[in-house]
């Protein structure tokens, strides 16, 4: 990757999806990049300059607001990192290592005491240094057991639980919207069980499958079965995921196979949930492929079937 100034400023929007009004304005107001001139005037590039706008574009894309993309780009290369162009032609930081447990613990604590705005702080610094797959593993999904269970033992209410809790679904959902461009395929499609309204693990799977490029058909809480019927034959689903968080709603998962129609062959069908790890012996009741006890062994699992 060099720094010679190679490419004008057509070149570059095409590439990096930036529009050339966009790069004026960054250069006007952040000094970012400061693109070298031609004898006429015209902007001239460098690879390092593609590579640095892609990395702020994805962040800028993620929710981190434009001036502390910047920041943390230039942050990121005054400690002498580079970035690096990917197989996908994104250039993200090397990794920086997983979130910090006082991290978690501050977004809880912003969170619970109805601070939004500190919230958004928080995420936006974090964003800067991590990928959002590590914000929804080692952040968001703790937050969201705390939450849960700090509400159980009567330490918050619920009004409270429930802002926590939307907050950061909001967060995972708009991740979701915003993952790169997907894979010429039919979506995953995911769903909650019958009955079941806990779709925060459901939510972060569908998180870290778009952030792979997979489309995804997201459902979310109390599928009827049934009414995934027609759906499906619709949309012609590469696999179906479903989720259930407790044993009651587990159990009606069994009925899948009823209800989700042969099109040529059923799409693959996958399930997962807290329910099937407090109660294992769930796990063979349900027809299809049990994705694991964890997000991770999910996410591990899923690959290996997409793969098939």
């Amino acid at each position: 990757m060099t720094e010679e100034p190679l490419y004008n400023i057509g070149v570059v929007s095409r590439t990096t999806g930036i529009l050339s009004a966009t790069l004026h304005a960054w250069e006007r107001r952040y000094g970012f990049p400061m693109a070298a001139r031609t004898s006429g005037g015209h902007r001239l590039y460098s690879e390092k300059d593609i590579a640095r706008l892609r990395w702020v574009k994805s962040q800028v894309d993620s929710g981190l607001a434009v001036s502390r993309a910047i920041a943390a780009a230039r942050s990121i290369e005054a400690e002498g990192r580079m970035f690096l162009p990917t197989e996908k032609g994104y250039a993200l930081q090397p990794a920086t290592g997983v979130p910090t447990d006082s991290q978690q613990s501050s977004l809880f604590q912003a969170l619970t005491q109805h601070d939004l705005a500190a919230a958004d702080r928080l995420l936006g610094e974090m964003l800067a240094f991590h990928s959002p797959e590590e914000l929804t593993l080692n952040v968001i999904g703790p937050a969201l057991n705390q939450i849960g269970d700090a509400w159980e033992q009567g330490q918050l209410s619920i009004a409270t639980e429930h802002l926590a809790s939307n907050y950061l679904r909001q967060r995972l959902l708009m991740w979701m919207v915003t993952g790169p461009s997907p894979r010429r395929v039919n979506p995953i499609l995911l769903a909650c069980a019958p009955g079941e309204w806990h779709e925060g693990s459901l939510l972060m799977l569908g998180v870290l499958l778009r952030r792979q490029a997979w489309p995804v058909a997201y459902l979310g809480q109390n599928m009827p079965l049934k009414e995934l019927s027609q759906f499906i034959q619709d949309i012609q689903p590469t696999a179906v995921i479903l989720v259930a968080m407790r044993p009651e709603s587990a159990r009606k998962l069994a009925e899948w196979p009823h209800w989700i129609p042969q099109i040529g062959g059923r799409p693959m069908v996958a399930f997962g949930g807290r329910a099937f790890v407090i109660q294992p012996e769930l796990q063979s009741l349900v027809p299809g492929n049990y994705l694991g006890d964890t997000i991770t062994e999910g996410m591990g699992r899923m690959k290996q079937l997409l793969e098939q």
